[in-house]
């Protein structure tokens, strides 16, 4: 079996690594000059964005350099911004976005690396502290999990009452996420996972100078960004963290979703030929 990667990031040195392991012949393409392969049985482009600024996300090729090189394959995952139509010469296009696997792996790597850096970052032990979570999707109950096992006090602000009553489950302290500001004036930090301004102004100034907001949802996050500067809000970016606190980990993790998507085919067309 043969693996050939394009770009990215050492989550994909990651995923070549796991690649190997399994006993799969790889190679990693990120220029022009390097040598490519008429064929393989899986492509992999980075993800979560193959490309930035129309150029290979972790390389020096441009997205339609990118594009003509990549050999046919019976599988392909790419992240955003490709379309299967694009890759044709794929027969499976692979998006991790339809794997609950990789989704729950990931949201634990993401989880973990949070807790690190709030460990890192704060001036007393996570068990003196009280931690706003603001929505409950997979990331954040993976946190809300860790820190109440870890002795924090934890408030979840979710949106609806199938995930307060999963909070209250998990040990945690649901409120609705309309009453964050509220919840707010508790907070040592703050963890929001909501690509989306829930924490208003009111929330902010309640932050302003006595806790820190670790932002992990992607743009455009969870607040007014230069307003939170303007009242000296003190926020830690931690976007992407799987992919710089678990590198290999989380490269393990997109390999393996590539390997179920394809096992998963497979299975789908014995059966379809035991049945014709």
């Amino acid at each position: 079996m043969r693996l050939i990667a394009f770009g990215g990031d050492e989550r994909m040195r990651g995923a070549l690594a796991a690649a190997r392991q399994a006993g799969w012949e790889t190679r990693h393409i990120t220029r022009a000059e390097d040598e490519g392969e008429a064929e393989a049985d899986a492509v992999m482009l980075p993800w979560p964005h193959s490309f930035r600024g129309g150029r290979l996300e972790g390389g020096s090729m441009s997205r339609e350099e990118t594009l003509e090189r990549v050999p046919p394959a019976r599988a392909v995952l790419a992240g955003s911004g490709v379309s299967a139509q694009e890759l044709a010469q794929c027969a499976l296009f692979v998006s991790p976005q339809a794997d609950e696997a990789f989704l729950q792996r990931n949201a634990a790597l993401t989880a973990e690396g949070a807790v690190f850096s709030a460990m890192q970052r704060m001036d007393r032990p996570l068990a003196d502290c009280t931690c706003v979570i603001t929505g409950y999707g997979r990331i954040a109950r993976a946190l809300a999990k860790r820190l109440c096992a870890m002795g924090t006090f934890v408030i979840v602000c979710a949106r609806s009452e199938g995930q307060m009553r999963a909070a209250h489950d998990d040990g945690a302290h649901p409120v609705p996420l309309a009453q964050a500001a509220s919840a707010c004036r508790q907070a040592d930090l703050v963890m929001n996972t909501v690509p989306a301004p829930v924490l208003g102004r009111d929330a902010l100034e309640r932050l302003a100078g006595r806790a820190k907001v670790f932002e992990l949802a992607s743009a455009p996050y969870g607040m007014d960004m230069q307003l939170a500067a303007r009242l000296g809000v003190e926020i830690v970016m931690e976007g992407g963290l799987p992919g710089r606190y678990a590198p290999q980990q989380a490269g393990a993790a997109l390999f393996d979703a590539l390997l179920r998507a394809m096992q998963a085919e497979g299975a789908e067309q014995t059966g379809g030929e035991e049945h014709g």
